[in-house]
């Protein structure tokens, strides 16, 4: 669940983009849906405005999550990674204030019904860059 001192930041359009998070000296971090950093910690207007602009941007291409190799049918709940599962590309389907959903960018045929779910802050969970080890 996103923790209540989060501030939303809203588009110009009223879409939820992403928040601030407080940092020392009065200044906040761009946050994106998912809880993962959008740029170093600086003023509230400049913050904000990086939200606006990189928000949901920043949710579109590959991320890399544990999952079982195939993804079962249905709904994971995919915070608790086996010993087996190995960091597989994905892609973001949905993020609301508590829960963020996935599915394999690079989905096995019996992979077309497969969603992961993970909480938000999902950031202990995806990775943005391929790890240099899987």
């Amino acid at each position: 669940m996103i923790p209540d001192d989060w501030r939303p930041v809203p588009r110009e359009d009223g879409e939820l983009a992403g928040y601030l998070v407080d940092a020392p000296g009065g200044l906040a971090v761009p946050t994106s849906l998912l809880g993962t950093s959008l740029g170093p910690a600086q003023d509230l207007a400049s913050a904000a405005a990086a939200v606006a602009a990189l928000g949901l941007a920043s949710l579109d291409g590959r991320w890399w999550c544990r999952l079982p190799r195939p993804l079962p049918s249905g709904l994971l709940d995919a915070e608790a990674p086996a010993a087996d599962w190995t960091l597989r590309p994905v892609v973001i389907v949905e993020v609301d204030a508590s829960r963020c959903r996935v599915r394999p960018a690079l989905p096995f045929p019996e992979e077309s019904t497969s969603l992961a779910e993970l909480s938000v802050p999902a950031a202990a969970f995806l990775r943005e860059e391929q790890p240099a080890e899987q």
